[in-house]
């Protein structure tokens, strides 16, 4: 298996016909300039909640375009052209590449979603179908982090038997292994848990991307394995081979993905908030 991580410094010839453009990028220890990506779908009309996000990371941007950049996009398509736009008129890498989405439990397995394209195991492995995140390989080394930032997206547990429903794997190693077959030289994360996107998600001391949603549904029964999983993060790079847990992850204010020293479960006050919530779970809260 071929893994730049063999080599101090690496030529790639990059070729995108769709794009009708030809770049020689070289990939060393200190590359000449990298860009971070936050990327979120095209919210609804009246989504104030994503709109707020949006406005957030746009924020931290402003002062540093040549840095961070906030991508709206309705299709992975979109999504993947805007970023090729950005590197290649900054003839840059990608430093973090965070994909801000929505999880879906009910699904009972992992995804992520850019506008309408949605990606997970029964998904991600199909070439046709993920061809334009294909195009932003040639612009990761192994320095590159990307963050499947939806809940349960890393998850490997089994959502439980549900209103009739048989339990079922959510296969979030397969989504996480198989983003990073495409992305052949970054390292990839998922999370096991909830993303949570509180005040402070863009400061990387904090556990903002860490914790639970307040809403009385999330209070079933069904949820207990996400409520043991909280702040708990996975990792996966080609050159490893091994699907690593990892302690919770957080973003600078610059978008920069970083990997905490202490796990979200292990702070004491944590430890104690979860002893109490899993006492409070109850059957017949949600429906799906």
């Amino acid at each position: 298996m071929f893994c730049l991580s063999n080599f101090t410094s690496a030529q790639l010839e990059v070729k995108q016909d769709n794009y009708n453009a030809a770049a020689t990028i070289t990939i060393s220890e200190s590359p000449k300039h990298r860009i971070n990506f936050y990327v979120v779908n095209k919210p609804k009309t009246l989504d104030l909640f994503s709109r707020l996000v949006i406005w957030r990371a746009r924020i931290r941007g402003m002062s540093r375009r040549n840095k961070f950049i906030v991508v709206v996009s309705r299709s992975s398509k979109e999504a993947s052209e805007k970023i090729l736009d950005y590197l290649n008129k900054k003839n840059a890498l990608i430093g973090s590449l965070w994909f801000d989405s929505h999880g879906h439990y009910a699904n009972g397995y992992s995804s992520f979603s850019l506008g309408n394209d949605q990606f997970s195991y029964k998904t991600i492995h199909d070439t046709s179908y993920t061809k334009y995140l294909r195009f932003l390989s040639d612009y990761c080394d192994v320095n590159t982090k990307v963050a499947i930032g939806s809940c349960y997206s890393g998850a490997t547990y089994q959502k439980p038997e549900h209103n009739g429903i048989p339990p079922t794997r959510m296969n979030g190693d397969s989504l996480v292994i198989g983003l990073a077959n495409i992305l052949p030289t970054a390292t990839v994360y998922g999370t096991g848990g909830w993303v949570m996107t509180k005040p402070g998600i863009f400061a990387r001391h904090k556990y903002a991307l860490a914790g639970y949603p307040l809403q009385k549904r999330f209070k079933d029964k069904v949820y207990k394995p996400v409520w043991e999983n909280m702040g708990v993060w996975y990792s996966y790079n080609i050159c490893s081979n091994v699907y690593a847990k990892v302690n919770t992850l957080s973003l600078s204010r610059m978008g920069t993905i970083n990997v905490k020293g202490v796990t979200y479960l292990d702070k004491e006050s944590s430890k104690k908030k979860l002893v109490k919530n899993l006492d409070k779970l109850r059957n017949g809260l949600v429906k799906s």
